[in-house]
């Protein structure tokens, strides 16, 4: 089984939904600590950032909360109004981890993905070890990482433990954002 994991990403780009498309089980990383100035809460299109404001300090994503999450939402759909964003509101709500979740899994739903899409379960292991443990409990013979992971995982705590680590191939990602692999698919919604 491939399994793949990530952070709930608002509005990733394409890739993000490649790999999922490319796993057997995509796990949420909800329990994990918040990233500022990162993608949990913002996205770029068109070189224009557009964000969700969150509540200060640095706890964990489930625990996350969208400080006005209908106020950002609007003015996200006002900038973006040739996209359709409406189909998405039932998404939003105050918790980043669901309102993220959420979207990932409309927009799988959306892009015909049909891979299963779990959450995380709290643990005090961190990096690698980690995901070797999620793998391990979900019994995956292969982990599918992003390209950046050959930068910051210990590559060979996967081999030790009979876990292929398969990486994203660089040439076969579409990489735009999401939004515009979905405005045609959305335009009649």
């Amino acid at each position: 089984m491939q399994i793949t994991i990530h952070q709930p990403n608002f509005m990733p780009w394409y890739p993000f939904f490649q790999k999922i498309e490319s796993a057997d089980v995509f796990v949420l990383l909800n329990h994990c600590q918040f990233e500022k100035n990162n993608f949990q809460n913002r996205f770029n299109m068109n070189e224009r950032w557009f964000t969700m404001g969150t509540n200060k300090g640095l706890e964990s994503i489930v625990d996350k909360r969208y400080v006005n999450p209908q106020r950002d939402w609007t003015k996200i759909k006002k900038s973006l109004y040739d996209y359709n964003l409406e189909i998405f509101d039932e998404c939003i709500s105050n918790s980043l981890f669901e309102t993220n979740g959420n979207l990932i899994r409309k927009i799988c739903k959306i892009l015909d993905i049909k891979t299963e899409i779990v959450s995380d379960k709290d643990t005090e292991l961190k990096g690698t070890a980690r995901l070797v443990e999620i793998c391990k409990s979900m019994n995956a013979t292969s982990y599918i990482s992003g390209t950046s992971g050959k930068s910051y995982m210990d590559l060979d705590m996967f081999h030790s433990n009979n876990i292929d680590l398969v990486f994203q191939n660089d040439k076969d990602m579409i990489k735009k954002p999401v939004l515009e692999i979905l405005k045609d698919k959305i335009k009649n919604v």
